[in-house]
């Protein structure tokens, strides 16, 4: 069924009359020779568009950070929440804490 339409279709007599085209034997020098080129004058654009990149991410971020601190949410924390976080934070009393040095890895008691 696709035959039947591709043989009547204008378009494919059209590109059947196309004369057949093939690359010169210098293609594949001529784009590295290209490609080079603007390698080595794309450096500075390359520098300029990271600080841009740097630039606008800093003040995303700087803009993100003040609406968090700035929403009234933020003002008004519910005091069993506070409760939560003394207690929390009283816990690395709790715990054992020493430097993990090679003994320890290598499986001598301390």
């Amino acid at each position: 069924m696709n035959d039947d339409l591709k043989e009547g279709d204008a378009l494919w007599k059209l590109l059947g009359r196309t004369p057949a085209c093939s690359p010169s034997p210098f293609f594949a020098r001529n784009t590295l020779r290209s490609v080079r080129a603007c390698g080595a004058r794309g450096e500075r654009p390359t520098l300029l568009f990271r600080l841009i990149k740097t630039a606008a991410f800093a003040l995303l971020l700087l803009g993100f950070s003040s609406s968090i601190l700035n929403s009234p949410r933020a003002k008004s924390i519910p005091p069993e929440l506070v409760e939560y976080f003394d207690m929390a934070s009283g816990l690395d009393q709790l715990t054992f804490v020493y430097d993990l040095t090679p003994e320890i890895f290598a499986g001598k008691s301390l």
